[in-house]
């Protein structure tokens, strides 16, 4: 019997110290294909707020400085990994394989980890059929107040 997963989808940040972590968004997904393509996403998305474009107009009275050219680039290295087609095959072969996919980078202040990580899910309980036995239809759609049947008065 195969065993059925999920996955648990998690971008992190966490200071050089290893003192203080903050997740900065989750996901769960039901195919190993929907954990990858999260991950792309969420790599594209964060390496736009880790380098955003200085003309954009929340930066335009923010005093901006120049970085050195040989320091860490993490939305580089994110939006590398998120173009590439091979990094997107391995870690769809792994999380299929059933283990954890992980992607990290430093930059000068912080670690960065995108996590992909397989948990099991329990078998839905089975289901038994409801009786439907004394309960009116409702009339038109939307979402309404459930009515107690009514008592029928027996005629004799």
């Amino acid at each position: 019997m195969t065993r059925r997963l999920a996955y648990r989808c998690e971008a992190i940040a966490q200071d050089l110290t290893g003192s203080c972590e903050v997740v900065l968004s989750t996901y769960r997904a039901m195919t190993p294909r929907l954990a990858a393509g999260w991950a792309r996403h969420t790599a594209r998305r964060y390496a736009g707020l880790l380098a955003p474009v200085p003309t954009a107009g929340y930066l335009l009275r923010a005093p901006l400085t120049e970085t050195a050219p040989d320091g860490p680039r993490p939305e580089v290295v994110l939006l590398g990994w998120a173009d590439s087609v091979e990094h997107y095959e391995h870690a769809l072969r792994t999380l299929v394989a059933g283990r954890p996919y992980v992607l990290t980078l430093t930059d000068y202040d912080a670690v960065y980890s995108l996590r992909l990580d397989p948990v099991p899910v329990r078998r839905p309980a089975p289901t038994t059929p409801v009786s439907t036995r004394g309960v009116r239809p409702s009339s038109g759609t939307g979402r309404h107040r459930r009515t107690t049947p009514r008592r029928r008065e027996r005629t004799r």
